[in-house]
């Protein structure tokens, strides 16, 4: 017969009582971090929203894939080739019917074939930054894992607010509402168009006023509200308990990566120029101005293009400016601790030291501590590197160089190409 179970009542154990094991709370630790990190890796600004789940079901969109050609090729159809059908009948599409057919409006096409676009385009460009960025914070341990779980309630917060009906409700009653009522270049009595004649708008000209410019404000207007979302973000992670770096080479305190991600931004400020470019050039080319007339307006733009581009980064300089008072403080005690004990060992010794001072180590310890003094003094209070800055002004600037070269004399441009190559 086997032998009967121990009874702990008659046979107490002896010695203290061992604390029960916690594997369950560790392994529940672990399967919470390991479900944080789930939400980070799967974040999205551009995957959700009411809009979007219209799109999925109208089958434009495929649940995680961006299908940009397909919603182009949609857009175009919807907003620029009615223009076209409608302008062929009215007689206004080419010739000189009206002082600017629909085939020679520069200002349509960069608007609904370029702009809009890009602005499509934008979605797989900034997407994967956003998510890769989004994800450095965690594997990066910026944000260290006693803080996982408030960054995963952020990332919820934020999704709540981009899948919510309620902001797009408001950007499709501001898109839709009929501005071209308060537009001087609608009014009657302006310049002949395609979409504009002495009677009023052409049927050409009222599919624009109430499709295509509608649609092409909400997709302008959505973007604007993921960049509020985007911006909100970097705010509100920088309120968290982050583990950020002083002494960092990358002289951001580890943050450097967000100017890279920042800099993909640059496609919406490239579109947004599409549509500055347009006007001024049917002005140029239809009306005889000239470029000069444009030049503060043109510095205007690009000016507020950059700051507007560097705004979101911006938010991080309080938590910079702290980690980098912090980082002075810390070395400063650090430097005087070491160069209090160089001073004993190597220039006012109580006693020879025990080993000589060519080859000694404490030399170029001492000088790398300088150096890390050095890059926690030159630390930037906000992730804005040179190379951001010449970015995102380059692609601003890059629609305007057509109207430039347009209005720019051929041997003004040889003599700048000259100088560029010599």
């Amino acid at each position: 017969m086997g032998a009967t179970a121990r009874d702990p009542n008659l046979f107490p154990p002896q010695g203290p009582a061992l604390q029960p094991l916690k594997p369950p709370l560790a392994v529940n630790e672990a399967a919470s971090i390991e479900d944080s990190k789930s939400v980070v890796h799967n974040f999205s600004i551009v995957i959700g929203g009411p809009v979007y789940d219209l799109l999925v079901r109208m089958a434009l969109v495929k649940v995680g894939l961006p299908n940009v050609f397909r919603r182009i090729a949609a857009l175009v159809a919807i907003t620029w080739l009615p223009l076209l059908f409608l302008s062929l009948i009215n007689g206004t599409a080419f010739g000189h019917t009206v002082r600017i057919p629909l085939l020679y409006d520069l200002s349509t096409y960069t608007r609904l074939l370029l702009a809009l676009p890009l602005f499509v385009l934008a979605e797989v460009v900034i997407d994967p930054a956003i998510r890769r960025a989004v994800e450095e914070f965690v594997d990066a341990r910026i944000v260290p894992e006693t803080q996982l779980p408030e960054f995963e309630k952020l990332l919820h917060q934020i999704r709540r607010l981009r899948d919510s009906w309620i902001p797009e409700l408001v950007l499709l009653i501001l898109a839709f509402f009929p501005v071209f009522l308060f537009q001087h270049e609608w009014t009657v009595g302006t310049v002949s168009s395609w979409h504009t004649q002495g009677r009023g708008l052409t049927t050409g000209g009222w599919w624009y006023a109430a499709i295509s410019a509608p649609v092409f404000r909400f997709i302008l207007y959505r973007w604007i509200f993921r960049y509020f979302i985007w911006g909100l973000l970097l705010w509100r992670t920088s309120r968290l308990d982050l583990r950020l770096m002083p002494a960092h080479p990358d002289r951001a305190a580890g943050l450097e990566f967000l100017s890279l991600t920042q800099a993909k931004f640059g496609i919406l400020f490239c579109s947004l120029s599409c549509v500055f470019v347009g006007p001024i050039a049917n002005s140029i080319v239809h009306e005889g101005t000239s470029l000069s007339s444009y030049r503060s307006l043109i510095a205007a733009f690009l000016a507020t293009s950059l700051i507007i581009g560097l705004l979101p980064l911006t938010l991080l300089a309080p938590k910079l400016k702290q980690t980098r008072h912090a980082g002075l403080l810390e070395f400063g005690r650090l430097g005087n601790q070491y160069t209090e004990a160089f001073d004993r060992k190597w220039v006012h010794p109580k006693e020879p030291p025990s080993e000589p001072l060519l080859g000694t180590g404490d030399i170029q310890s001492l000088a790398d501590l300088g150096n890390s003094y050095a890059i926690v003094q030159d630390m930037r209070i906000a992730p804005i590197t040179k190379r951001l800055v010449i970015q995102l002004t380059a692609q601003a600037g890059v629609p305007l160089v057509p109207i430039i070269v347009h209005s720019t004399p051929m041997s003004e441009l040889v003599k700048v190409i000259v100088k560029m190559v010599a």
